[in-house]
C-alpha cells in the first residue's frame, strides 16, 4: 500500500514538475503562422478609433474588418486581424459572412459599388440586366475619362441577395490603376451617375406638383463613415500600389466631357417598400 502511495506521489510530482516547465495557456490564440513567425492577431473593439488606434501600434500586416452583431439591426463590432487569419476563418464561420474590409481614410482605394432594391417593391426590376447595364456604363466612362481599358471581366460580382432584396457589392479589379482615395472614388460615381440622379431629382419634382430642378447637386463623401467599404479583402497590395497610376476625379476638362452625351439611366431608379424612388447604387450620404 505504501509502494502504491509513493509511486503515485512521484507521478504527480512528475506531472506538476512539467506543467511548471511548460504551463497550460490562459487564453486560447488561433495560430496560423509557422513557429519562426509573429503569433497570429485577432483582436475586437467596439469603436472603429480603437481598431485603428491598435493597427498603429502593430508590426504585423494586420487590417480593421466590420462585423455585424446581428444581422440587420446595425449595431456593428471592429475586427483587427490579416487577411490569412479572416480568410480562415470566414470559410466555416457563419457569423463571419456580413462582414467587410475598413478602408482607412485618404487611403488609396479601388472603384466599387453598392447596389440593392427590394424585389416586392419592383417586381419588374431584372437585378442581373441592371448590373450588366451599370458595368458597361462604368467602363465605358472610365475609357473617355482616364484611357482605361475595362470589362466584366474585371468586375468581382458579390452576390448577397435574399429572398426580400436583390443585392451585389462590386469591386472594379483595374490593372495598375486605383483612386487616390475614397472621396475621388465618390466624385467620380456621382459624376457619371449625373443624368440619373437629375432624372431622380426631376422625378421627385413632378410627383410634389412642382417644376423639375436639375442643378444642385454638389459631390462629397461616397459614404457616410470615412473610408467604409462593403466587402473583405479591397486594397491593391503594397509594392502594387506604389507602381500604380492614381485615378484623379479633380479634372473638370475631362469630367466635362460625360455631360457632352446622356446615356439613358432610368435603369437605375427603383422604389423602397414606401413607393419612394430612389437610386439603385447607393451613393451614401
Amino acid at each position: 500500500m505504501k509502494r502504491k502511495w509513493e509511486a503515485k506521489l512521484k507521478q504527480i510530482e512528475e506531472r506538476a514538475s512539467s506543467y511548471e516547465r511548460k504551463p497550460l495557456s490562459s487564453v486560447y490564440r488561433p495560430r496560423l503562422s509557422k513557429v519562426e513567425e509573429p503569433p497570429s492577431i485577432w483582436k475586437l473593439f467596439s469603436r472603429q478609433t480603437q481598431a485603428f488606434n491598435f493597427v498603429k501600434s502593430c508590426k504585423e500586416d494586420v487590417h480593421v474588418f466590420a462585423l455585424e452583431c446581428e444581422v440587420g439591426d446595425g449595431q456593428r463590432i471592429y475586427l483587427v486581424t490579416t487577411y490569412v487569419q479572416l480568410w480562415f476563418y470566414y470559410k466555416s464561420r457563419k457569423n463571419l459572412l456580413h462582414c467587410y474590409e475598413v478602408i482607412p481614410e485618404k487611403a488609396v482605394c479601388k472603384l466599387y459599388f453598392d447596389l440593392e432594391f427590394n424585389k416586392l417593391a419592383n417586381p419588374g426590376a431584372d437585378g442581373k440586366k441592371m448590373v450588366a447595364s451599370l458595368i458597361e456604363h462604368v467602363c465605358k466612362a472610365l475609357q473617355e475619362l482616364y484611357r482605361v481599358n475595362c470589362s466584366a471581366e474585371y468586375v468581382l460580382n458579390l452576390d448577397s441577395s435574399t429572398d426580400e432584396k436583390f443585392s451585389r457589392h462590386l469591386i472594379f479589379q483595374l490593372h495598375g490603376v486605383a483612386f487616390q482615395d475614397n472621396i475621388h472614388v465618390g466624385n467620380f460615381v456621382r459624376k457619371i451617375l449625373e443624368p440619373a440622379i437629375h432624372l431622380l431629382a426631376s422625378e421627385d419634382d413632378k410627383d410634389d406638383g412642382g417644376i423639375p430642378e436639375t442643378t444642385g447637386h454638389g459631390f462629397s463623401h461616397f459614404s457616410e463613415a470615412p473610408g467604409e467599404q462593403g466587402t473583405p479583402f479591397s486594397r491593391m497590395p503594397a509594392d502594387e500600389l506604389r507602381e500604380s497610376q492614381m485615378l484623379d476625379s479633380g479634372a473638370p476638362e475631362r469630367l466635362g466631357a460625360a455631360e457632352r452625351s446622356s446615356p439613358d439611366l432610368s435603369f437605375l431608379i427603383v422604389k423602397d417598400t414606401t413607393g419612394k424612388k430612389h437610386l439603385f447604387v447607393d451613393l451614401g450620404k
